[in-house]
């Protein structure tokens, strides 16, 4: 992964947004952001984004997580989540690890187009076409996939939101 990303001062996440990676430089955790621009760096953790965009559409992120465990049950955890509405169409993320660790990938539902297994990796296929190796097995990943466009349907069909 190439290190020298341009820095971003801000950052809200849409459906453009396609994933947000944890990264540690110097004792720090940073976000790499990709999306349809390409990819920045970010000089905190990706939830700081994920809050952020929560805040700026009028909710948080607990809010967030509590709708998402409405619909799956509380004990559940790593939920996906809506952060946004784009245009009527919910843009929903989903964490591969603990929201709150170093580690975190936020994932965009709609960003990808592809997954493959590759040992103890999962590669996905975005919608510009670059792939992305991410470090979680590939049954692990479709299971949190399914999660994601499970509730994805939920609030297309039960929310009243129209793509």
């Amino acid at each position: 992964m190439n290190k020298d990303f341009r820095y971003v001062t801000s950052y809200i996440a849409s459906n453009t947004t396609f994933l947000l990676r944890s990264i540690t430089a110097n004792g720090k955790t940073h976000t790499i952001i990709h999306d349809k621009q390409g990819k920045v760096k970010f000089a905190q953790k990706p939830i700081k984004i994920v809050r952020a965009t929560c805040r700026i559409h009028g909710t948080t992120f607990e809010a967030a997580q509590k709708m998402a465990k409405l619909f799956f049950g509380d004990n559940r955890h790593k939920l996906p989540i809506m952060i946004s509405i784009d245009y009527g169409n919910p843009c929903v993320f989903f964490p591969l690890f603990s929201p709150h660790s170093t580690s975190n990938i936020w994932v965009n539902l709609q960003s990808i187009t592809n997954i493959v297994e590759r040992g103890d990796e999962t590669i996905i296929t975005l919608t510009d076409m670059s792939e992305e190796v991410l470090p979680i097995h590939y049954k692990s990943f479709n299971q949190q996939y399914v999660r994601a466009m499970m509730f994805y349907k939920h609030l297309i069909l039960n929310r009243g939101f129209h793509r």
